[in-house]
Formats: structure tokens, C-alpha cells, sequence
């Protein structure tokens, strides 16, 4: 819900030799709903080969918490990525997976979406998608990054699995954040490269065995002069939804990169759905004409086809 202020009448005000004119406003309320997309780097659990009908937990678990997120001002939709090659923990295999969320992210900006979020701790094909879309385009890790600027001097960023701590400190690099980073391993991991599907399952998992985990590498972050920890998961959505948000014993906060890449999602597409304010297109993020994106990967797109 936005509110708005309108000019309502003026009022004379006259203070010796001089006369000032007033503005009175009043407040009126005006609903701005935008439709929202969140997109998955990995396929449907009805399409996923790995892990069958029992990863829709995972998905829509995350997808709820974006929806708790946003509430009622906010349509969200759910895109997958069918032809997803399940590695995010390699640069070469990442560009695979990079096609197929493309894909479905044009289809999202044809199908009305006014904003997307990106939910995978490597926001990937994220640089990649603002150019393409002219909608703004969210990553969970970034976002987390971001905001994490605003709360403290100094973030650090946790993740599940070594392998992608490289990927996540390039990205860092490339947002132009890392001096907002501590300066030792700015991105670590709490070695806990596993099944996501028990932890959306049984809340007791992440209690028990996430967060102390999670909690004990954090520490470590804290030490080294982190004031506010970054998650870079989506599967760390389990936080948000059991309510952690500050390290235990701490005045850290914590903040998880799915809790932030909505909130930002909302803002962004409210801002354009509103004003009009998207991605720059004067340089960096700068497209194509769509008939000429179409025309050229027509050849790519037969074998796409879902």
C-alpha cells in the first residue's frame, strides 16, 4: 500500500509586512500491486531428475517466504529452470544453468512481471539479466549485501559449501562491495552441503543442526570484524521461517539473503510499476531490441522449447 500526499487548498498566512502561501495536503491511500517472479536455477520437482516430487518442499518453502514477505500488495509467480545442470559450484556449469533461468526470466517479463528475484546464493546470470530485461532484476546474496551496508561497517558472508565461496567472492567483487567486506575470508562456509529437503520438512533439523553450525562459523566472522552476517543459500530461507535473525549472544543481525532479495524485489517493482524507475540502459546494463534478440537465438531456443 503507498500513500500519497495531494495538495488540497492553500492558506493565506500574513506575519507582518509579509504574506506566505501554504500548501495543506491530505493523505490518500492508493494500492499499487505489482506482480512479482521468483525464479529457481534448478527444474519443477515433477521435471527434477535428482531429487523427484520431493524437492517442491524446497521451492515452496522459499516461495513462501517471499510471499510473507511482500503480503497482499504483491502477485508472485514461480519460474523453474527445466534444463538445469543441478552444479552451481563451477563457473562452466553455472553458464548452463545460466540459459535455461534466461529463458524463463524473458518469458516472466512477457508474462507481465514487474520485477524478479533470482533465488540462488550465486545470483546467477543476474548481471547477465539486467541487460536482457527491462525489468529490474534482484539477487538473493546481493541484496543481503546491500542492505547489510546500510547496518553495520563491515559484513561477512556465510554460505553452505566451499566450492561456491569462490563464486560468491567474485560476485562480491563485481557488486563493487568487497572494502564493505571484512577483509579475511569475507565469504566462509558452515560445511553444510546436504539434502535442503529435511530442513524444510523438520524445524528441528535447523534448530538442532543448522543454526549451530551456522552459528559457530559466524562467531568465528564476528571475531575477524563482522557487524552484521550474510547469508548466500536460498535454502537458508529455513532461518527466516523460524524467526533467526541476530546471532545468539550477539547484537549481529543476521541478514538471509531471501528475507532481503524480497524486500528489495518489492521496492524495485513498485518503483517502476509507480514511477517508472528501472535498470539503467545508458551503458553498463544495455540490451538489445527484443525482435533482434529473438531473431538471433530463434536457432538456440527450438531445443529449449518446455
Amino acid at each position: 500500500m503507498v500513500f500519497m500526499e495531494r495538495m488540497k487548498f492553500v492558506h493565506l498566512v500574513e506575519e507582518g509586512p509579509s504574506r506566505y502561501i501554504l500548501p495543506q495536503f491530505e493523505t490518500m491511500e492508493i494500492s499499487v500491486s505489482i506482480n512479482l517472479h521468483v525464479q529457481f536455477m534448478s527444474p519443477e520437482a515433477k521435471n527434477d531428475k535428482m531429487f523427484g516430487l520431493a524437492k517442491a518442499v524446497v521451492h515452496n518453502g522459499i516461495a513462501q517466504v517471499v510471499r510473507d514477505t511482500v503480503g497482499v500488495d504483491a502477485n508472485v509467480t514461480v519460474g523453474y529452470n527445466n534444463h538445469s545442470s543441478y552444479v552451481t559450484t563451477r563457473a562452466f556449469m553455472t553458464a548452463y544453468n545460466n540459459v535455461g533461468i534466461l529463458e524463463s526470466l524473458f518469458r516472466a517479463e512477457q508474462d507481465g512481471a514487474d520485477v524478479a528475484l533470482i533465488a540462488c546464493g550465486n545470483d546467477p546470470a543476474l548481471l547477465m539479466a539486467r541487460e536482457a530485461l527491462d525489468i529490474p532484476v534482484v539477487g538473493i546474496t546481493e541484496s543481503a549485501m546491500l542492505l547489510a551496508c546500510a547496518l553495520g561497517k563491515r559484513f561477512a558472508v556465510i554460505g553452505i559449501g566451499r566450492d561456491c565461496a569462490d563464486l560468491v567472492e567474485s560476485n562480491m567483487e563485481d557488486y563493487g562491495l568487497t572494502d564493505k567486506a571484512i577483509k579475511r575470508d569475507p565469504v566462509r562456509t558452515a560445511d553444510l552441503a546436504e539434502s535442503l529437503i529435511p530442513w524444510f520438512e523438520n524445524p528441528e533439523i535447523v534448530r538442532n543442526h543448522v543454526i549451530p553450525r551456522f552459528e559457530e562459523v559466524a562467531r568465528g566472522a564476528i571475531e575477524d570484524g563482522a557487524e552484521v552476517i550474510v547469508t548466500a543459500c536460498a535454502g537458508l530461507a529455513v532461518l527466516t521461517r523460524l524467526g533467526y535473525a541476530k546471532i545468539s549472544g550477539t547484537d549481529v543481525p543476521l541478514i538471509e539473503g531471501v528475507l532481503a532479495g524480497a524486500h528489495l524485489a518489492h521496492t524495485y517493482g513498485t518503483l517502476r510499476k509507480r514511477y517508472g524507475i528501472t535498470t539503467s540502459k545508458q551503458r553498463t546494463f544495455k540490451g538489445l531490441p527484443r525482435e533482434t534478440v529473438d531473431y538471433f537465438l530463434a536457432p538456440f531456443r527450438q531445443p529449449m522449447a518446455v
